[in-house]
C-alpha cells in the first residue's frame, strides 16, 4: 500500500471509502440525544432529575410506597394495597412522571407478590397490574423490578450543585435500608462515572468514518480511563454493603418470575389482555386476592379473575445499558448457553429435565432496558466497527506504525479494563450470592426462613441469566471479552 504523503494525511486524516452495509447503504453513527441519552450523565435521567413525588391523583401509590417497608413488617401490605383505588396510567402526563409511576409501581408490585418471609402470590391485582403494565410499556420496559426501576429512575443528588459520585448520592426507595441503598448506589455510581464513555463512543466511530487517527487516540484514551474508572466504584460494594443482610433479605425482592418453582406458570397480572402478551387466562380464587388467612370459621366467596401470565426475570446489573453500549462499541461479543431449569414439585431433579434451547442471555436482558436505551444498543450495532477498523489499521502495510500501534494498545487497554471489571464483579459475586448459599442456616431460623433462602437460590438461576447456572456464566462473559483484543506485533 502507497503510504499517502498528503496534507491530510500529515494531519491524522485519512481519504477511504466510507464502510458500508452489503446493501450498499453508507453505515451512520447514532446521535445520543436521538435516544433520550444525556451528553452529560448517560443513562441517568437529567434536565430534569427523576421526579420524587407524583402529583395528587397518584397520592394512594406515594402513600404506599412512603410505608412499604412497615406495610411488609407488619404483615399488612397486601391488604392495604387491595383497598388501592383503580388509576388510569394515562392521566400520567410528562416523561418523568411516566418514569416514577413505574419505579413506585414497581417497588409495589413486587412487595405484593414477594411479601415478607411467607409465600409468594400467584395473581396480582388489577389496580396494581394495569397500570404497571401500562407504564412499563409506555417506556419499553416490563412489568417486573429491574435495573431502570431501582437505578435510573431512583436517585437524587444531596447536593444539586454537587459532584453525581458516591459522596452526594441518595437513592429515593428501598425495601430494607442503608445495605440495599449501598447496593444500588454502587450502580447509580458506575452510570454517573461511565457516562463519558457515550459522547467518546460516538466520536470514537466518528473518527473511524472520517479515518481521523488523532481524534480516534483522543477518545480512546477517554475510554481507557473511563473503564478503569468504573470498576474503581465497583469494589466499593465491600464498604457499606453486608453479603449476610443482602443475600437474606435483598434479593428476594429483586427476584422475577421467570424460572421460579413458586410461581411455575409465571405471574397472573389481573385486567391485562393484550394479545401480544399472550392467550387471557380465567380463574377463580378461593378468597380475595390480597386478604389474609382467616380463622376456620370465617370463609370467603370466590372471586373470578381473567389476566395473562406473564414470565419475567428481575433486576440485573445485566441489564446496564452502559456495560452493553462499552461492549458493543468494544466489538465484545456474548453467545447463547444453555439454561439450566430450578427443581420443580414435577421434576426435583434439574437434571431430569430436558435440554434446554441455548439462549443469549445478555442480549435477553435488553427487553428490560428502557425502550431507546435498547434502540442504541441496536444501532450501536450497526455503525461501523471499531474492532475491525483497529484490526485493519494495525494488520495493513503502509498504515503510520507508530499511530497504529498506539490505537492498537489503547484499545486494548480498553477490552482488558473491562475483563478486569467482569473479573471484579464475579469476585462480588461469590462473596454475596455464592458463598452466603453454601452457608448453614442461623441458629433459631424459622422455616419460613428457610423457603425464602431457597427462593433466592432459584432467583440466582433466573436474574440476569435467564436460567443459566450463575458463575460459570460469568466466567464465559468475560472470556469472551477477551476474545476481543486485537493481536499486536510484539
Amino acid at each position: 500500500m502507497r503510504i499517502d504523503t498528503s496534507q491530510s494525511a500529515i494531519n491524522g486524516v485519512y481519504p477511504f471509502t466510507k464502510p458500508k452495509e452489503p446493501n450498499g447503504n453508507v453505515l451512520t453513527v447514532p446521535k445520543l440525544a436521538d435516544y433520550d441519552i444525556h451528553p452529560i450523565t448517560g443513562f441517568l435521567p437529567s434536565d430534569p432529575p427523576p421526579l420524587r413525588r407524583l402529583p395528587e391523583k397518584f397520592e394512594p401509590w406515594e402513600t404506599v410506597l412512603d410505608e412499604l417497608s412497615d406495610l411488609l413488617l407488619a404483615g399488612k401490605l397486601r391488604v392495604t394495597v387491595a383497598r388501592i383505588p383503580e388509576i388510569e396510567a394515562t392521566s400520567l402526563t410528562t416523561h418523568r412522571e411516566w418514569q416514577r409511576a413505574y419505579m413506585v409501581l414497581s417497588f409495589i408490585g413486587q412487595a405484593y407478590v414477594w411479601g415478607r418471609n411467607g409465600e409468594a402470590t400467584e395473581v396480582l391485582p388489577r389496580n396494581i397490574a394495569k397500570p404497571w403494565y401500562e407504564t412499563a410499556k409506555y417506556l419499553g420496559l416490563r412489568p417486573v423490578i429491574t435495573y431502570a426501576a431501582v437505578e435510573l429512575y431512583n436517585w437524587k443528588a444531596l447536593d444539586p450543585s454537587g459532584p453525581l459520585d458516591l459522596s452526594n448520592l441518595a437513592v429515593m426507595k428501598t425495601f430494607t435500608g442503608p445495605d440495599e441503598a449501598w447496593f444500588y448506589l454502587i450502580s447509580i455510581a458506575i452510570e454517573a462515572c461511565g457516562a463519558p464513555a457515550l459522547p467518546a463512543i460516538v466520536a470514537s466511530l466518528e473518527a473511524v468514518v472520517s479515518r481521523d487517527l488523532y481524534a480516534l487516540i483522543d477518545n480512546l484514551k477517554i475510554l481507557v480511563q473511563i473503564t478503569e474508572d468504573i470498576s474503581k466504584v465497583l469494589v466499593r460494594m465491600y464498604e457499606k454493603n453486608d453479603p449476610h443482610i443482602f443475600y437474606h433479605r435483598v434479593r428476594t425482592y429483586l427476584a422475577g418470575w421467570e424460572n421460579t418453582s413458586e410461581l411455575p406458570k409465571g405471574l397472573l397480572f389481573e385486567g391485562v389482555t393484550d394479545p401480544e402478551e399472550g392467550d387471557v387466562v380465567e380463574i377463580d380464587l378461593p378468597k380475595p386476592n390480597g386478604v389474609p388467612k382467616s380463622p376456620p370459621s370465617v370463609t370467603h366467596p370466590p372471586r373470578h379473575v381473567h389476566g395473562t401470565y406473564l414470565k419475567l426475570a428481575g433486576a440485573s446489573a445485566g441489564q446496564s445499558s452502559l456495560i452493553h453500549s462499552l461492549d458493543v462499541a468494544l466489538g465484545v461479543e456474548h453467545h447463547p448457553t444453555r439454561p439450566t431449569m430450578p427443581p420443580s414439585p414435577l421434576h426435583p431433579d434439574p437434571s431430569t429435565h430436558a435440554p434446554a434451547k441455548p439462549i443469549n442471555h445478555i442480549h435477553q436482558m435488553r427487553k428490560y432496558m428502557p425502550g431507546p436505551h435498547r434502540e442504541f444498543i441496536s444501532a450501536l450495532e450497526r455503525a461501523p466497527s471499531l474492532r475491525t477498523f483497529v484490526y485493519e489499521l494495525v494488520n495493513t502495510p503502509g498504515n503510520d506504525p507508530v499511530q497504529a500501534d498506539e490505537i492498537g494498545r489503547l484499545y486494548n487497554r480498553c477490552v482488558e479494563n473491562m475483563r478486569s471489571f467482569r473479573d471484579r464483579h464475579m469476585q462480588i459475586v461469590a462473596a454475596y450470592i455464592v458463598l452466603q448459599a453454601k452457608k448453614k442456616k442461623d441458629v433459631g431460623q424459622i422455616d419460613k426462613r428457610a423457603a425464602q433462602a431457597s427462593r433466592v437460590r432459584e432467583s440466582l438461576q433466573a436474574q440476569g441469566t435467564g436460567g443459566t447456572d450463575l458463575i460459570p456464566f460469568l466466567k464465559q462473559s468475560r472470556n469472551e471479552t477477551s476474545e476481543a483484543r486485537v493481536e499486536l506485533e510484539v
